[in-house]
C-alpha cells in the first residue's frame, strides 16, 4: 500500500514536472528563435546601412562597375549575398551573379518596402539561389532624392544552424531541470509517505494490543497533527486498557472477598445452628451463648449487606444525594458524642478544633455523618489505650476541610493508595477481630467524591494517621 501512495505521488510529480518542462521548452525556444531573428535582422540592417554609405559616392556619380567589384569582398566578409537595385528595380551590382542577367526586381516585396519606408524584410524562397533566403533590403539616398536600395540575403539554413543549436541547448536544460526536479519528487515523496508509512505500522501494532510504539512527531503540519493525535490516542487505549485490567482484578478480588466474608459468619452461623439442633438447645446455658454468638454474626452479615448496598447506590446513581445546608461542626460534634463510650473505654481522649466562626456546608447530612462516623470508628480501633484523636475544621471561601488525626499504628506506605479499596485491610487479622466490614473507607471516598470533594490519607508506621477530607461548601 505504501509503495502505492508513493509512486502516485512520484508520478504525479513526475507528470506535473513533464507538462512545465515541456511547455517551458517551447515557450522558451519561440522566444529565444525570436531574439536570434531579430538579432540577425538588426545585424543584416546596420551593415547594409554601413555598406550604403561606402557605395552612396559611387552611386552619386553612376559608377555600377566600381560598386559591382566592392560589393564582392564585402559580401564575403559579411558572409551574405549584397545586391544594389535602383529606384526602378534595374540590378546594379550582386555579390553572386552578373546583374545584366538578372531580372527587374521592382516587384519584390523587400524593395518595394525599403523604397517606401526605408527598410523592409522578407522570408521566401529564391528562384536564382534555389533556397529560402532572408532578405533585408535599406534605401539609400541624399539631400537630391533616392539613390538606389541595398539588399542583404541570407540563406535560412545558416539561421536555423543558430536555432537548432539553440534547441539543443533548451532540450538539454530540460533533461538537466529533469532530472533534478525528478530526484527531488522522489525525496518529497518519499517524506510524505515515510510518516504515512509509519502512523501504518503503528496503527498496525496497536490493532494486535501493543501500545508501547509511538511516533516521532518533528513536523507541525497535518501529518505532524495526525501523528501526534496518533500517540495521544494510544496513551489513552493503554491507559483505559491499564485501567480495565486493574478493574477487572479489583472485580475478581472483590468477589472473592466477598465471597470471603460471607462464607465466614455463614459458617460459624451454621455450625452453631447445627450443634443446637444436635441436643445443646437443651443446655440452656450453652443455647444463650451459641445464640449470641449467632446473633453477633447475624449482625455482622446485616453491616456487610448494608455497607454494600451503601457502595452500590453512591457507584450506580448519579442523584444519591439529599442536599441541605447545615453546620458542618454541629454534626461533626453529634458524631463525636456517639462515641464517648468508646472513648472511655480505651480512655482516649479526642479534641475537636474549629478554625473559622462559618461551618455551614449544603451537603447530604446522612451520608457526610457515614463519613465521619467510619473515619472515627477507624482512628478509635486503631488507636492503643490513652492514645489521641484530634479533629480540626478548617474554614476556607469555597470549602471546609476536616482533618481527623490520631497517633495510632499507624499505615505502611505500600498500603495507602490501597485502603480505600473494598474488603481491602491492612492488617486482615486484626481488622476482623475489632470487627471491621473492611468497606468503611470505600464508602467515605465514594461520598466525598459524590459530592465533588477530595480525600486523602498521610501515615506513618507507629507514629498514627490523618486523614484530610475537602467539602466544597455547595
Amino acid at each position: 500500500m505504501t509503495k502505492r501512495i508513493i509512486w502516485k505521488f512520484f508520478g504525479a510529480f513526475v507528470f506535473l514536472t513533464f507538462i512545465a518542462v515541456f511547455v517551458l521548452n517551447f515557450f522558451v525556444s519561440l522566444k529565444l528563435q525570436d531574439n536570434v531573428e531579430q538579432k540577425i535582422t538588426r545585424e543584416l540592417r546596420s551593415n547594409a546601412i554601413l555598406l550604403g554609405d561606402i557605395l552612396k559616392g559611387d552611386l552619386l556619380e553612376g559608377r555600377p562597375e566600381a560598386i559591382q567589384k566592392k560589393v564582392a569582398p564585402l559580401a564575403d566578409k559579411l558572409d551574405v549575398r549584397v545586391t544594389v537595385i535602383d529606384r526602378h528595380g534595374r540590378v546594379l551590382a550582386d555579390s553572386e551573379k552578373e546583374p545584366s542577367s538578372m531580372e527587374n526586381h521592382s516587384d519584390r516585396p523587400e524593395i518595394i518596402g525599403a523604397l517606401k519606408d526605408g527598410f523592409a524584410q522578407s522570408t521566401r524562397f529564391s528562384d536564382t539561389l534555389g533556397y529560402n533566403m532572408k532578405y533585408v533590403a535599406v534605401k539609400i539616398e541624399d539631400s537630391d532624392g533616392i539613390l538606389a536600395v541595398l539588399r542583404f540575403a541570407l540563406p535560412l539554413s545558416k539561421i536555423q544552424l543558430e536555432i537548432r543549436f539553440i534547441h539543443r541547448v533548451v532540450f538539454l536544460g530540460a533533461i538537466v531541470t529533469s532530472v533534478i526536479a525528478f530526484t527531488i519528487a522522489y525525496f518529497v515523496s518519499k517524506s510524505i509517505t515515510s510518516p504515512i508509512r509509519q502512523m501504518q505500522q503503528t496503527a498496525q501494532r496497536i490493532a494486535r494490543g501493543d501500545f508501547s510504539t509511538r511516533l516521532k512527531v518533528t513536523s507541525k503540519d497535518e501529518l505532524g497533527q495526525l501523528a501526534k493525535s496518533l500517540n495521544i490516542m494510544a496513551d489513552e487505549l493503554q491507559q483505559k486498557i491499564e485501567n480495565l485490567r486493574k478493574m477487572d482484578s479489583m472485580r475478581t478480588d472483590f468477589v472473592a472477598n466477598v465471597s470471603h466474608e460471607l462464607k465466614t459468619p455463614l459458617t460459624l452461623i451454621k455450625g452453631y445452628v447445627e450443634t443446637l439442633q444436635n441436643g445443646a438447645i437443651d443446655d440452656r446455658q450453652k443455647a444463650q451463648k451459641f445464640i449470641s454468638i449467632i446473633t453477633e454474626h447475624t449482625d455482622r452479615l446485616g453491616n456487610i449487606v448494608d455497607d454494600l448496598l451503601s457502595l452500590s447506590e453512591l457507584e450506580l446513581s448519579e442523584d444519591c444525594l439529599n442536599k441541605t445546608e447545615f453546620d458542618l461542626k454541629i454534626l461533626i460534634d453529634d458524631v463525636a458524642l456517639g462515641f464517648g463510650h468508646s472513648l472511655s473505654k480505651k480512655q482516649q481522649t479526642l479534641s475537636i478544633d474549629p478554625q473559622g466562626s462559618d461551618f455551614k456546608i449544603k451537603a447530604d447530612p446522612d451520608k457526610i455523618e457515614q463519613i465521619f462516623v467510619n473515619l472515627l470508628d477507624n482512628a478509635i480501633k486503631y488507636t492503643e489505650q490513652n492514645g489521641r484523636i484530634d479533629i480540626s475544621i478548617l474554614e476556607e471561601k469555597e470549602n471546609i476541610t476536616v482533618i481527623v488525626e490520631d497517633n495510632g499504628i499507624g499505615i505502611a506506605r505500600e498500603h495507602i493508595d490501597r485502603v480505600f479499596e473494598r474488603f481491602y485491610r491492612v492488617d486482615k487479622a486484626r481488622s476482623r477481630r475489632l470487627g471491621g466490614t473492611g468497606l468503611g473507607l470505600g464508602i467515605a471516598k465514594h461520598i466525598v467524591l459524590a459530592h465533588k470533594g477530595q480525600i486523602r490519607i498521610e501515615s506513618e508506621p507507629g507514629k498514627g494517621t490523618k486523614v484530610f477530607v475537602n467539602l466544597p461548601r455547595e
